[in-house]
């Protein structure tokens, strides 16, 4: 049986001061705009929150801060970076599990170097990690490790494990979502990506992760809200406006932390201060940007007040 019920999640942006410590205050803020939206949250991820650049202390203070803000309110996860160790990636799951989020993201093995684990690596990868973590934990399957877990072995996985509540499909075709859908059993939560969640929902999808939430979060929520009103006018509209807005900021990808930043500096939601090796694009990128969001008409579809931030006065 297919849910009608879709939750989306925000991969969600940490926000610096210019002197690059985290903006507590700023990401506060943020975090009770995803809420108020009622999307659901993921905390310093490699990508939107540039958690390869982040110490386990800085994580740990995040995890801390989404629970205060967000917990209870709307689904909480962890995404801690990808790894090339179980015990690398324990480093900062345990921090998670500490903090006390909701679910746990587990990536992948990050072998490095072109090298694609065999099946025996990846299970004792995983084996070592889900042996010491005794929390719910979701499996990431993103396009950018290379490679995927056959349908097979995750059922494996899962039956050994029961913290395993859902895995998030990012990246490989429908026809591997639908496999690995077949296989699983109903307890285990699928989620995709944001560009084919319409199509993906009814071979079982439950949500869809994405940065794109993290500057229109209220345009985003309403794909799931006609979804399950069946208001199919109202989920054209907001699917439409999700791909036009990504063709716009994937101009400045790959690297979600990258346009993210500059998106929220030129519509007004923040600074837009990156970590090294990140930097900003220069001005005449914000300009063009803030160009082709005016052309969308996205601060009105969004709702925002706030004049745009696309050049400082």
């Amino acid at each position: 049986m297919v849910s009608n019920e879709l939750t989306l999640f925000c991969m969600s942006a940490t926000p610096f001061h210019e002197d690059l410590s985290l903006d507590e205050s700023a990401f506060r803020s943020h975090l009770r705009r995803l809420v108020a939206a009622r999307n659901g949250i993921y905390l310093g991820s490699g990508g939107a929150g540039e958690g390869h650049v982040l110490t386990a202390r800085e994580l740990r203070r995040i995890y801390e801060i989404g629970v205060e803000e967000a917990k209870g309110k709307v689904p909480l996860c962890a995404n801690p970076r990808e790894s090339r160790s179980a015990a690398l990636m324990y480093e900062v799951a345990k921090e998670a599990v500490e903090a006390n989020v909701d679910v746990v993201q587990i990536y992948q093995l990050d072998a490095g170097h072109g090298m694609i684990p065999t099946q025996r690596e990846q299970d004792v990868y995983f084996t070592e990690l889900l042996s010491e973590i005794d929390h719910p934990v979701a499996i990431s399957i993103h396009a950018y490790a290379g490679y995927a877990a056959t349908p097979d072995y995750l059922k494996q996985l899962c039956a050994r494990f029961e913290q395993i509540c859902a895995i998030n499909v990012v990246g490989p075709p429908n026809s591997y979502f639908m496999a690995l859908r077949d296989e699983l059993p109903e307890r285990i939560k699928l989620y995709t990506s944001i560009v084919n969640l319409v199509h993906v929902a009814t071979l079982g999808a439950s949500g869809a992760l994405l940065a794109e939430n993290n500057l229109i979060p209220n345009v985003c929520q309403s794909i799931a809200d006609a979804y399950e009103a069946r208001d199919l006018d109202k989920l054209a509209h907001g699917t439409r406006t999700v791909q036009r807005f990504a063709n716009v900021v994937n101009k400045w990808a790959p690297s979600s932390g990258r346009w993210v930043k500059m998106a929220m500096k030129v519509l007004g939601l923040g600074n837009g201060v990156l970590r090294p090796p990140y930097l900003l694009p220069p001005q005449e990128d914000q300009d063009r940007m803030a160009a082709a969001f005016a052309a969308l008409r996205i601060r009105e579809e969004e709702g925002l007040d706030a004049p745009p931030g696309g050049r400082r006065a």
